[in-house]
C-alpha cells in the first residue's frame, strides 16, 4: 500500500477542490430529517462555541484521479453532496459572498475567473448530475421532487427563518463559522485500490457491515458453542435487526438514567462500554422489542400509535417502548400482554404522547426540539418518577402557536396525522372501525372541495383557494372509495361517501351542500375537538 495521509480540513479548503463521484456509488439518499440534525447541529455549535472549537463532521476517503487535480469519492460523497446544498443554501441567503461562491465552483487557472463548473460531478445519475448543477448553478431545478432539491429548499427555508431578526453581520458570523470552524478528516490514498481497501478496512474488513452485523458478531462471540445455532434461528426471527437495537439503546439509556445528548448507535454498543456482554439478556430485550410491534395494547392505544406512525420523525415511540418494555409480560403461549393494572396508565402515556408530539411537530417542525424531552420522559417512566408532568411542562407555552396554526392550516409535514387524528377524534367515530381501517386500509387525505378547479363550479374561486387545505375542506377517507369519488362535486361524491367507515365522511353525507360557510363551520369543530384533546390529557397530573 502506498502512502496514505489524513489531516483535518475546514469546509473552505476542502471545497477548495475538484471531486467525482464514481459510478460505482449509489445515488443521491440523505432524508430531510437526516440534513434538519445537520442543521440544528450547526446552529447549536454555532451558539456554544469558542473561537478555537471544531465540529467534526466525519471522514472522507479520496484519492486523485489521474495525473488530475480531480479527486475520486469512494466514501462520504453523501455528506459532500449535502454541504454542497447547504453552501449554496447560505449563499442564497446571504446576497453575495464570495467566499462561499467560491466552494461552489471551480476557478479558471488562467484567468482565476470562477467558471460553471461545480466542485462536485457524479457519474452515477444523469438526472441526480443535472438536478445538483441546476441547484448549484441556479438555485432551482427542473424536478423539485428530487431529493437533492427537497433538501436544498428545506436549507435555505431554515436559514431564511434563521435570520429573521438578525443583522448581516449575525449571518456573516454564522457562515464564518462553517468554513471555518467545522471540519471533516480527507484520508488521501494515491491509488483507487489503496482507497478501496481503507474504505472496506473502515467498513469493518470489506466486510461492509451494518451496525446490527457487528452487535451480531459480538453476541454470538458471547454465547457457548452448542448454543449459537439456537441463536442464529432467534436472530432470524427479528424484524429489522438495527432498528431493534436502535430501540434497546432508549432503554438502555432510560434504565441507566442517562438523558444527556444522543450518541451513535455503533459506539453505544462499543466493546468498551460492555453492553452487548450478557448475550442472554440482551436477546431477551430484543424478542420482547419485536414482539411489542405485533401486541395487542387495546384498539384506542393502537389506533392512536398508529397514527402517530405518520409524525415526521421516530422520537415518539421510544417512550411507549420503554413503558411497554418494562411492563409488558409473557403468557404461556409466547404472546405479550399488559397487565390490567398497568392498562390506564399507558393510555394516558398513548394520549399525551400524541398530543404532545404534534404540537412540538406543528409549532417548531424540527427534531431536536423533542430530544431532551424524550430522553427525560424515558429515564422517568424507568425509575416510576412522574413522566406526565414533563410533557405537559413542555407543551404548555406552544399551545397558542399550535392553535393558531391549525386555523391557519400551517401544519407543514404534520398535516395527515393531524387530519387522522382529528377524524380519530369525531365523537360519532367506531373506534373498532377506526382501527381496522388505519390498519388494513389504504387511507388518503380527502379533499371535499376538489383541487382541480372547473368553471361549471357555483364556488368563487378565491374563497375556494382560501380554504382549499384548511382543516375545513380535508378528511381522511379509504383509498378505493376515492377512487371513485374522484374530482366530482360535492352532490355527485355523496354517493362514495355513504360507504365510508370514516364518521368524518359520514357526517358529510348529512348536508346538502358544500359551500364556503360549511367549510368554516365543520374547520371551528375539528379545531375545537382537538382542542378538548388537549384540554383533557392536560389535566392528567
Amino acid at each position: 500500500m502506498k502512502t496514505i495521509t489524513a489531516k483535518p480540513e475546514d469546509i473552505r479548503t476542502i471545497f477548495s477542490r475538484e471531486y467525482q463521484i464514481p459510478m460505482f456509488q449509489r445515488e443521491y439518499s440523505w432524508e430531510q430529517e437526516q440534513c434538519e440534525t445537520l442543521w440544528d447541529d450547526l446552529i447549536d455549535f454555532h451558539n456554544e462555541k469558542d473561537k478555537k472549537d471544531k465540529y467534526f463532521l466525519g471522514n472522507i476517503v479520496v484519492h486523485p484521479i489521474d495525473e488530475s487535480e480531480k479527486f475520486s469519492v469512494i466514501d462520504g460523497q453523501q455528506r459532500l453532496t449535502t454541504l454542497l446544498l447547504l453552501i449554496r443554501a447560505l449563499f442564497d441567503n446571504a446576497g453575495t459572498v464570495k467566499a462561499l461562491e467560491e466552494c461552489l465552483k471551480i476557478k479558471d487557472k488562467l484567468s482565476s475567473e470562477l467558471t460553471n463548473n461545480i466542485r462536485l460531478n457524479s457519474d452515477v445519475i444523469e438526472g441526480d448530475k443535472k438536478n445538483l448543477e441546476k441547484i448549484i448553478l441556479e438555485g432551482r431545478c427542473d424536478d423539485e421532487n428530487s431529493r437533492l432539491y427537497i433538501n436544498y429548499d428545506m436549507f435555505k427555508k431554515k436559514i431564511s427563518d434563521w435570520k429573521q431578526g438578525k443583522t448581516s453581520d449575525e449571518l456573516n458570523k454564522l457562515i464564518l463559522t462553517f468554513l471555518d470552524n467545522v471540519v471533516l478528516l480527507p484520508i488521501l490514498c494515491e491509488t483507487e485500490d489503496d482507497a478501496l481497501n481503507i474504505f472496506e478496512t473502515i467498513n469493518n474488513r470489506g466486510l461492509s457491515l451494518s451496525d446490527a452485523d457487528i452487535f451480531k458478531s459480538k453476541l454470538y462471540a458471547g454465547i457457548e458453542s452448542s448454543k449459537r445455532s439456537e441463536f442464529i434461528d432467534e436472530w432470524n426471527e427479528l424484524y429489522d435487526q438495527e432498528d431493534l437495537f436502535r430501540i434497546l439503546m432508549y432503554i438502555c439509556r432510560a434504565q441507566e438514567n442517562d438523558i444527556s445528548k444522543e450518541k451513535g448507535l455503533r459506539s453505544y454498543f462499543s466493546s468498551k462500554t460492555g453492553r452487548l456482554q450478557d448475550t442472554a439478556k440482551v436477546m431477551d430485550s430484543l424478542k420482547k422489542i419485536n414482539e411489542i410491534r405485533y401486541s395487542d395494547t387495546g384498539m384506542y392505544n393502537d389506533s392512536l400509535w398508529n397514527i402517530l406512525e405518520n409524525y415526521p420523525n421516530q422520537y415518539w415511540r421510544y417512550p411507549l417502548y420503554v413503558f411497554l418494555h418494562k411492563y409488558m409480560i409473557w403468557k404461556e403461549d409466547g404472546e405479550l400482554y399488559l397487565p390490567e393494572e398497568h392498562y390506564e396508565e399507558y393510555k394516558k402515556l398513548v394520549m399525551l404522547t400524541t398530543a404532545y408530539y404534534f404540537v412540538k411537530g406543528v409549532v417548531y417542525n424540527s427534531v431536536n426540539t423533542v430530544k431532551d424531552t424524550t430522553f427525560k420522559v424515558c429515564a422517568k417512566i424507568e425509575n416510576n418518577d412522574n413522566y406526565l408532568s414533563e410533557y405537559i411542562d413542555n407543551m404548555g407555552n406552544d399551545l397558542k402557536i399550535f392553535y393558531d396554526k391549525l386555523e391557519s392550516a400551517d401544519l407543514g409535514r404534520c398535516k395527515r396525522g393531524i387530519i387522522l387524528l382529528s377524524g380519530f377524534l369525531n365523537k360519532s367515530q367506531s373506534v373498532e372501525d377506526f382501527y381496522d381501517l388505519i390498519l388494513n386500509s389504504s387511507i388518503e387525505i380527502e379533499h371535499i372541495l376538489p383541487r382541480k378547479w372547473s368553471d361549471n363550479n357555483d364556488w368563487d374561486e378565491q374563497e375556494a383557494k382560501e380554504v382549499m387545505e384548511t382543516l375545513g375542506n380535508l378528511a381522511p377517507f379509504e383509498k378505493k372509495l376515492n377512487i371513485s369519488a374522484s374530482n366530482e362535486f360535492f352532490k355527485k361524491k355523496k354517493k362514495a361517501y355513504k360507504e365510508s367507515k370514516f364518521a368524518d365522511i359520514q357526517d358529510l353525507v348529512k348536508l346538502d351542500k358544500w359551500d364556503y360557510d360549511e367549510v368554516k363551520i365543520r374547520e371551528k369543530n375539528i379545531i375545537s375537538r382537538i382542542k378538548s384533546f388537549i384540554k383533557e390529557v392536560s389535566e392528567f397530573v
